[in-house]
């Protein structure tokens, strides 16, 4: 099974919070740097948060389940 999830790369966001803005279910939390984080539990993997980045900082990552 694959698990798609979705990453912020710290090294590209610049904490803008629109992902924030746009989660319909509150799954951004910002880290003690002001970076936000996708909390696993809670995202339902819509990709609104993708979509509305434009520094492209946050991408899917796919893990392979068994």
């Amino acid at each position: 099974m694959l698990l798609k999830r979705y990453v912020v790369l710290a090294e590209r966001c610049t904490a803008c919070q629109r992902c924030l803005a746009v989660c319909p279910v509150g799954a951004i939390e910002l880290s003690e740097a002001g970076i936000p984080e996708i909390q696993i539990a809670k995202c339902r993997r819509c990709g609104a948060c993708k979509k509305i980045c434009s520094q492209q900082a946050i991408i899917n990552r796919v893990k392979l389940r068994f």
